[in-house]
């Protein structure tokens, strides 16, 4: 008898052992258990649906996004003492990449742009977007995701595609965390 028993209590917690991460799985997906590890979120907003930059604009720089994560740093006025602060920032946000920083591509789109003869960044590219109205249209629309000013800091996945705003509110540390995690798994 007791064998029996004992073979049944085997079962049911072979059972179990099988089913159990199942069943937590289906409660996790369906939202009933809501477990978010802090260490795997980004901490920028998602731009949904993603916009495809190609699509915004028929300029030959757009093809040049396509195999490389971009930075990019949107400026809806002219280049000025603003685009130099944040020439430095980009740079700054490039050195942090270390062994991946081939991986990072960096931009600043603007509607007006001086051309010094001295370029401190000169890895950086600078695109006048003036005669580029959708592209401006869309811009606007997303500052609501990022500096809410017209201006905004954005990610470019190799794809070509608009995915990631920064906001005011995030942090420098908080922005390499999510390149990094991006260009990490993916590039």
């Amino acid at each position: 008898m007791q064998a029996k028993i004992k073979n049944r209590l085997s079962i049911v917690a072979i059972v179990l052992l099988f089913a159990t991460p199942v069943v937590v799985a289906y409660l996790m997906s369906s939202g009933a258990i809501g477990y978010h590890p802090e260490e795997t979120k980004n901490k920028g907003n998602f731009i949904s649906p993603p916009v495809k930059v190609a699509d915004q604009t028929d300029a030959d720089w757009a093809k040049s996004l396509d195999g490389h994560w971009t930075l990019v740093y949107y400026q809806a006025g002219h280049c000025g003492q603003t685009c130099l602060e944040h020439q430095e920032e980009l740079h700054r946000y490039r050195l942090t990449m270390a062994n991946r920083a081939d991986k990072l591509n960096l931009m600043i789109w603007a509607n007006g742009i001086d051309a010094s003869d001295e370029d401190a960044f000169a890895h950086i590219a600078k695109v006048d977007v003036s005669k580029e109205n959708r592209l401006q249209q869309t811009m606007a629309q997303l500052s609501a995701l990022s500096y809410q000013d017209g201006n905004g800091l954005y990610v470019v996945a190799p794809e070509g595609y608009l995915m990631l705003a920064f906001d005011q509110s995030n942090t420098t540390s908080e922005v390499i965390k999510d390149l990094k995690l991006l260009v990490k798994r993916k590039g």
